[in-house]
């Protein structure tokens, strides 16, 4: 059996369960999943866009219904932050009735479902570390890891764990390695200790990536190619995904992600052409309006203070959800600054025969459903460059293919 153990750290406050709502669980069954996510991204942005040769590639890592996965993932040796489990009130999130205000503003939008419904979820707070093994008993053991680590890699540097990874909640980072048999030798750096800045994080990235896909180019037997026309899920490919490193930096996670939080909430408030036409084209008239919101993710909901009574919901037709293509990552440099890294995955807005569908959710006659046209590309592509705006200066991550 062949091994690697690595040591991860939350950079923000994670809220991951199982059955148990009302408990913190670090599941290896998740983390899995991330690392399989990132593992077809890899693939994809490698050309392997076709259905059947991807889920050959995935399965002889992370196995499939017919046969099982010689990758085996552990999650050991938790250590909450603080010696407990948070309480989702310790964050002082959510609306002030006695002051009419809401607390800390910027980090409840980005967390807000971790309190809807009064479901106030509790968390593993920033500076929770546990162990990730990861071991193989094939004898292509050293091979299925090293894939397994690219992924791990790429996880670590643009994913989450948890509800709102997408908006920063659960990233982790690795902060130690136990590699025995000097099996991550060709991997780059998984650790941002040498990194001080912004302008070396994108040069990390950016070597990071090019290293990790030539490698899994290279055990794959891979010849990479250019991933062309509409593709049904992220690939990492510098045509299909931007990466964006912020100039700026900040203090702490939670000053970061409440400065984060609070121009995404300001740039997408009572947006035009969506929030008027919602409320005047479909709840009022019963026409299809002009959305471009959705480009952010489904589903998305309408209220107006001007017309309580209304309010609608827009989703997908058989799907309700659509993940949001643009990716928070907030990282740790050395010295305990955090920086933020944008993430823009182009793939495929809807899958193929799905609708964008809005459907009235207001008291008493409601408008028919109606099915209006989803972003155009163009639109998408300039809404999500205009939230980048906000932060002024970036450096993008771009030369790694």
């Amino acid at each position: 059996m062949k091994k690697l153990i690595f040591t991860l750290e939350t950079i923000t406050p994670l809220f991951l369960s199982g059955t148990d709502q009302s408990a913190v669980e670090l599941r290896a069954a998740s983390i899995r999943g991330h690392l399989r996510y990132w593992y077809r991204a890899l693939l994809g942005g490698l050309g392997v866009t076709q259905s059947s040769r991807l889920h050959e590639l995935e399965s002889q890592v992370f196995g499939k219904e017919e046969r099982g996965s010689p990758l085996i993932v552990r999650v050991r040796d938790v250590r909450w932050a603080g010696g407990r489990v948070k309480q989702n009130n310790e964050l002082d999130l959510g609306y002030d009735r006695a002051k009419k205000e809401t607390r800390r503003p910027g980090l409840t939008y980005l967390l807000y479902s971790t309190q809807l419904g009064g479901n106030e979820r509790p968390y593993a707070d920033i500076g929770t570390t546990f162990t990730l093994e990861l071991s193989c008993f094939s004898k292509e053991a050293e091979k299925v890891l090293k894939l397994a680590a690219c992924a791990l890699w790429c996880w670590t540097h643009f994913g989450g764990l948890g509800t709102r990874a997408r908006r920063g909640g659960g990233n982790v980072q690795v902060a130690g390695i136990k590699d025995d048999e000097n099996l991550l030798q060709t991997l780059p750096s998984f650790t941002l200790n040498d990194v001080t800045a912004p302008e070396a994080l994108k040069d990390h990235l950016e070597k990071g990536l090019k290293t990790v896909c030539s490698l899994v180019a290279r055990l794959n037997s891979l010849a990479p190619s250019t991933p062309t026309g509409a593709i049904e899920f992220p690939a990492l490919h510098p045509n299909h995904a931007d990466v964006w490193v912020i100039q700026n930096t900040w203090g702490d996670a939670l000053a970061a992600m409440e400065d984060v939080g609070k121009k995404f909430q300001q740039f997408r408030h009572k947006r035009k052409p969506d929030f008027p036409s919602v409320l005047d084209d479909y709840l009022r008239a019963g026409r299809s309006p002009d959305l471009e919101r959705p480009a952010f993710g489904l589903p998305l909901q309408f209220r107006y203070r001007s017309a309580p009574d209304k309010q609608a919901m827009v989703e997908t037709e058989h799907f309700t959800r659509r993940a949001s293509p643009l990716l928070f990552r907030f990282l740790k440099l050395s010295g305990r600054k955090i920086s933020l890294v944008l993430v823009y995955l182009k793939s495929s807005f809807l899958p193929s025969g799905e609708k964008l569908k809005i459907r009235d959710q207001s008291k008493g006659a409601k408008q028919k459903p109606q099915y209006p046209a989803p972003p155009r590309t163009a639109v998408q592509q300039s809404l999500i460059q205009g939230f980048r705006s906000q932060f002024g200066g970036y450096f993008e991550v771009r030369d790694w293919l």
